[in-house]
């Protein structure tokens, strides 16, 4: 039995790695080639290169075979190498600083960093509370991949963790209306060798096939506008808007009459089109710009309560929905919302009008916030911190409520409200700790493991906070104004991203310099044989060496006493384990 139970806990460990912190390989609805441990998707060169790796290797021994075995007069010697090929692989689209900036330096972020660390702010006389305000590299850990992606995290545990609250709906009332992610319903098709008007009849199949049960069906793609901060995933997960020719085919009278007496509407692009069996016409109230389908839905939800269906079921097994969905069932979607959350073969519908009433319309009005803060599809998570430990922060806490509640309402960022998300984010490491403040958490947190741990174990420093705050405010902003026709969103170079010289957007992962100019002007020395005056950096800047240098064997090394830790572990906070 013991055996038994170590193996499932080994299972559930490589599961819980694959959804929380990886991607899972064996998702039915994931197609493309993609790097598991970052979600990476990539480009056609790099792609080739590692598909085609067997091949490229063959080739190259066939050709060795060849010159240097079966020839009469060999070409090459039999003992001469093989031309090395130089293959691409995931690591060479991996984000580097810039060389022209030498505060980029790349500092390595392993369990030795912060010993580094300790012997350079000992030898430099300075305080590790001030070398610890700073990220200590290029990227915060805690918040990015070593290749500059985000942090992922698996936010399918929150809908989990809700649903748990309420049984499925045993019947849904009538007349319905059924709402579809449209490109959710694409990536899931296979294309296979069809035409466009096979693909498209196929679509509409699928369509009228997920709304058998309600006499109206909108489809939402997505708009896609270029300065957007979803562009940036879309890169990576090749997505593309050839979606016009589905939306032109189903306007033809041959698929019109596939309808009968539903109704159905087509949110693409800015327009949104009302197909009947006899007809089609645009539909001015359902236009829009907002570029997320997430957020057309709700405005389409609303639409149809207004038209005066009984109910709405919002057909996408999707935790940034089902969040939005409970922050807009109450007074602004007048009729019951429910959810289609089974699978293919197995229908099964949250009644969402119901589940906001378990934890209250605070938490629910709260959760929108807290979801873009500790991680989404667009915004980077805490590494190590689940969703679970912040659903119970907020469910516990009224302040905490009140804290996301005012997240997104402001395009701007007030210090007040940060000061908030910082204690928020102390809690959030750390049950038992008392401090308010980042920075301080993180010295404490440090000082009490004695610097052995990971980078990314340490919450990011003030610095990266703040920008990621103003991340996740922006996000919020976004899902906040869901049921605008037409908001008004500033760029979001202004709100945390910037532009690379391509001219894409990219994150802003910090404001400040990376670590301390004494610690990146004076990590270490080049001397090679011994470290003397005048060519030794650390002699002539009156310093010791440490063991970041070349020489480890040089007369001015530190003695061992001084480089201790003035501060025990008993005093400060426990760390926490994670969900």
């Amino acid at each position: 039995m013991p055996r038994i139970t170590r193996d499932e806990a080994d299972v559930q460990s490589i599961v819980k790695l694959l959804e929380d912190d990886w991607t899972n390989p064996f998702d039915p609805n994931e197609s493309e080639f993609v790097s598991i441990s970052t979600g990476t998707f990539p480009p056609p060169d790099v792609a080739r290169d590692l598909l085609d790796a067997h091949k490229i290797g063959m080739e190259a021994y066939k050709g060795l075979k060849r010159d240097q075995l079966e020839d009469a007069k060999p070409k090459t010697q039999f003992h001469d190498k093989i031309t090395k090929k130089r293959l691409k692989t995931f690591s060479d689209i991996r984000k580097k600083p810039s060389a022209s900036n030498p505060n980029k330096v790349i500092l390595q972020a392993d369990r030795k960093l912060f010993a580094h660390m300790v012997l350079v702010a000992e030898s430099r006389h300075l305080q590790m509370s001030d070398v610890l305000s700073h990220p200590l590299g290029p990227l915060p850990w805690a918040l990015a991949n070593g290749d500059g992606t985000l942090r992922k995290t698996n936010k399918a545990v929150l809908a989990r963790e809700l649903e748990k609250q309420v049984l499925p709906a045993e019947t849904i009332p009538g007349p319905s209306a059924t709402i579809i992610d449209g490109m959710s319903l694409v990536q899931k098709m296979k294309g296979n060798d069809q035409t466009f008007s096979q693909l498209a009849a196929s679509a509409l199949t699928q369509i009228l096939h997920e709304g058998a049960r309600s006499q109206r069906i909108d489809v939402v793609f997505d708009v896609y506008q270029e300065d957007w901060i979803k562009n940036a995933e879309r890169a990576n997960r090749g997505c593309t808007t050839g979606i016009q020719f589905l939306v032109a085919k189903w306007k033809t009278p041959k698929l019109r009459d596939r309808l009968d007496d539903k109704q159905l509407y087509v949110a693409s692009e800015e327009s949104c089109l009302h197909i009947t069996k006899d007809q089609w016409a645009e539909v001015a109230g359902l236009q829009s710009n907002q570029e997320e389908a997430d957020t057309r839905m709700i405005s389409h939800a609303a639409h149809a309560a207004e038209e005066g269906y009984s109910a709405v079921v919002v057909t996408v097994d999707d935790t940034d929905v089902l969040l939005l969905c409970l922050a807009f069932s109450s007074a602004d979607i007048s009729c019951p919302l429910f959810q289609n959350c089974g699978t293919k073969n197995r229908v099964r519908y949250l009644d969402i009008t119901k589940l906001r009433q378990a934890p209250g319309d605070c938490v629910c009005n709260a959760l929108i916030g807290m979801h873009a803060y500790t991680g989404c599809d667009t915004l980077s998570a805490f590494a190590g911190r689940g969703k679970l430990r912040a659903l119970k922060l907020i469910m516990r806490s009224e302040h905490f409520q009140e804290v996301f509640r005012k997240l997104g309402q402001s395009w701007e960022l007030s210090m007040d409200l940060f000061k908030k998300l910082q204690a928020f984010t102390c809690k959030l490491y750390t049950a038992s700790m008392t401090t308010e403040d980042i920075n301080t958490a993180r010295h404490q947190l440090f000082c009490a493991q004695r610097g052995e741990l990971e980078s990314s174990q340490l919450p990011s420093c003030e610095d990266c906070l703040f920008m990621h705050a103003m991340h996740a405010n922006y996000q919020a902003g976004i899902w906040r104004a869901s049921l605008q026709q037409h908001p008004h969103v500033p760029s979001p170079v202004e709100h945390g991203w910037a532009r690379n010289d391509d001219g894409q957007l990219t994150v802003e992962w910090m404001q400040g310099s990376p670590a301390p100019e004494a610690v990146l002007q004076l990590l270490s020395c080049n001397c090679s044989h011994r470290c003397k005056l005048p060519e030794c950096q650390c002699m002539s800047s009156g310093l010791k060496c440490t063991n970041l240098c070349k020489l480890q064997t040089c007369d001015n090394q530190p003695q061992e006493e001084d480089l201790g830790m003035m501060i025990t572990e008993a005093d400060l906070p426990d760390s926490e384990t994670e969900d």
